[in-house]
């Protein structure tokens, strides 16, 4: 297991050299506009080609950018699901298995069978809404009692 890991932790660091340096290209169906993206996907660079503007309307050639760069961004997941196959293969050994915890006592009751019921209401005097609530002694009288005489007002 320890060897799994040590194993893991070495694909993880070539994985991140790989990725912070990685490309992917993208080119819409008419081959006027190419999109590049970093391995995250964000475009980095565009490329249009010179006659885009005399031989596409406006609303084709935003379709051409959509479409570049959205093909560039698959690229780019598909080159980090790529680089990434040996960390997620090595994740597997570590993974629990599927049944671990159904042996367990409180797996599939409700949580609220875990905690105590609430309290039983008093039977007798409820108090009313209209009846004053009593002031702990900390909060009797007002908060700003005794600022003055400390300022000399």
């Amino acid at each position: 297991m320890l060897s799994t890991y040590e194993q893991q932790m070495r694909d993880i660091g070539k994985a991140r050299d790989a990725l912070a340096t990685a490309t992917a290209e993208g080119w819409s169906d008419d081959s006027l506009v190419r999109v590049t993206t970093n391995s995250a996907g964000v475009p980095i660079d565009v490329w249009v080609d010179s006659g885009a503007f005399r031989r596409s309307a406006p609303e084709k050639l935003a379709k051409s950018f959509l479409q570049a760069a959205q093909f560039a961004a698959r690229a780019a997941k598909s080159e980090i699901e790529a680089v990434l196959g040996p960390v997620t293969a090595a994740a597997a050994d570590f993974a629990p298995q599927e049944y671990v915890f159904e042996d367990l006592p409180f797996m599939g009751q409700p949580i609220g069978d875990i905690l105590p019921p609430p309290p039983e209401p008093e039977v007798g005097h409820a108090p009313s809404v209209t009846e004053p609530v009593p002031l702990l002694d900390e909060d009797e009288g007002p908060h700003w009692k005794g600022l003055g005489s400390n300022n000399g007002w």
